[in-house]
């Protein structure tokens, strides 16, 4: 009888994996990767940055809030924000058309990795545009299919009408859509004082976006939404009753806040 040890059992060698059996592997890991991505990132840009410009937008409004003077009657003279440095956050955009809870910081300046890629902030204001209050042209920028935040993702779902309240420390302008238009990049026009809509300048005021067209596939050109200022309601009058009607869970904040105080 022939006695064998385990020690000197013939060892199977494993096969040497082909080229085109790597390559095949790496292909699909990549495949893996890029449609997770593809699931991932509108679920972060939808979901969760969503939700952390609205907590935010919040915080903001309360230090705000807390800062006012005291109420005082209101004159009728529409405050101009004072200049802000780059890139601090400086308001708050509410556009109920965008969504119902709809609420986006806005920084001076319209750089990629200080103010338009950042999820904390996501919607940037040209420098060389007028402010809120001032007669002209308050142009701001957001992306539209941007990697980690879309601001502007929805300015198709505006209709001539709908109001967008731009919240600063001292209180609501609030803005009607009126008409959007598609420019080639080129085209920084729609950025003048006074842009392609009817009216006088130096007596009207007017906010405009700008972001990338079309939607989620490049930025051959460029979606301009113009909308002309209607009012201005002080902090001390609290929100517009239409933003607070549109958007009730803005109402129940700023109750709850009374009530903590």
């Amino acid at each position: 009888m022939v006695h064998t040890h385990a020690g000197s059992r013939t060892r199977r060698r494993r096969a040497r994996l082909s080229p085109l059996t790597v390559i095949g592997e790496l292909l699909l890991l990549g495949g893996l990767g890029v449609l997770g991505y593809i699931v991932w990132q509108p679920w972060h840009t939808g979901v969760t940055v969503t939700m952390k410009q609205t907590e935010l937008s919040a915080e903001e409004s309360a230090v705000w809030d807390q800062a006012a003077p005291a109420a005082a009657p209101w004159d009728g003279t529409v405050p101009v924000t004072a200049q802000p440095a780059e890139p601090d956050v400086f308001a708050v955009l509410h556009v109920p058309a965008f969504g119902t809870t709809y609420a986006n910081r806005v920084a001076e300046g319209v750089g990629w990795e200080t103010v338009l890629n950042l999820d904390e902030k996501g919607v940037g204001h040209y420098p060389t545009t007028q402010l809120p209050g001032e007669f002209g042209n308050f142009a701001l920028a957001g992306h539209r299919s941007g990697p980690l935040i879309n601001a502007f993702r929805e300015v198709m779902n505006l209709r001539v009408g709908d109001p967008l309240f731009v919240e600063t420390a001292d209180g609501w302008y609030t803005y009607r859509f009126r008409d959007i238009e598609y420019v080639l990049p080129d085209e920084t026009d729609v950025l003048n004082p006074f842009p392609r809509l009817d009216g006088t300048p130096g007596e009207d005021r007017i906010l405009t976006l700008t972001t990338c067209h079309p939607k989620w596939a490049g930025s051959a050109e460029r979606a301009i939404a113009y909308s002309v200022y209607e009012d201005f309601q002080p902090r001390s009058a609290g929100p517009p009753a239409e933003l607070l009607e549109l958007n009730p869970t803005m109402g129940a904040t700023q109750a709850s806040r009374g009530d903590s105080e």
